[in-house]
C-alpha cells in the first residue's frame, strides 16, 4: 500500500493494482467577503471569529467589488455542490464599520433583488451579527382571508370534441 501526495492537497491511496483507489481531499473553509474601509485596521478577533464559523476572509474596500466577489464565491460554491444532497449556504458578505459606506443601501437593495439567499453580516468589534435586524411579522388579529375554492367539475367531452382536438375536424362517422 502506497500513499502518494498529489499537488500537495489531494492524497491518493493505492492498495494494490487490483484494489479500488480512494481519493480524499481536506475540508476547505468557505470564503466570506469582508467589506472594510481601506484605512480600517482589522484586529485579530475577526479572523478568529471567522475561523470559528469555518470561514476564511476575502477583503474588499469597495461595495461593488465586494458584491462581485460574493457573486463569484456563491457561483463557485454552487458549482462545487451541484451533485451534493446537502447544499450549504454561502457565508455571505460581512461589513466592517457600516456607517462609513455611503453606498450601503444600494448594496442592500442589490442583494435583496439579485441574491436574496446571500446573508449580509456586520462586525461590531466582538461578534458577527446580521446587518439588518430580522423583520418582525405584524401581529394578525384574525385568520387570514383565504377565498373558498370554486367547485370545479369538468364536463365530459363528446366524441366530436375529442375528434376536433386530436384531428382538427369532426369525425365523419359520428351522426
Amino acid at each position: 500500500m502506497a500513499s502518494i501526495p498529489v499537488a500537495g492537497r489531494i492524497e491518493v491511496t493505492v492498495k494494490s493494482m487490483h484494489d479500488t483507489t480512494s481519493v480524499s481531499s481536506p475540508t476547505s473553509m468557505a470564503p466570506c467577503v469582508i467589506l472594510a474601509p481601506a484605512d480600517h485596521v482589522l484586529g485579530s478577533d475577526l479572523p478568529a471569529c471567522l475561523a470559528g464559523r469555518g470561514w476564511t476572509s476575502r477583503i474588499e474596500h469597495d461595495a461593488r467589488m465586494a458584491l462581485a466577489e460574493a457573486c463569484l464565491i456563491r457561483r463557485s460554491l454552487m458549482v462545487r455542490q451541484a451533485w451534493d444532497d446537502d447544499v450549504a449556504t454561502p457565508p455571505g458578505l460581512l461589513v466592517v464599520d457600516p456607517d462609513r459606506f455611503d453606498d450601503l443601501d444600494a448594496l442592500r437593495d442589490a442583494v435583496r433583488e439579485y441574491l436574496p439567499d446571500l446573508p449580509l453580516w456586520r462586525w461590531d468589534g466582538e461578534a458577527i451579527l446580521p446587518l439588518d435586524p430580522p423583520e418582525a411579522e405584524p401581529p394578525s388579529d384574525s385568520e387570514p382571508n383565504i377565498p373558498a375554492s370554486l367547485p370545479f367539475r369538468p364536463e365530459p367531452l363528446t366524441h366530436d370534441e375529442v375528434s376536433m382536438l386530436l384531428h382538427g375536424r369532426r369525425d365523419p362517422e359520428t351522426p
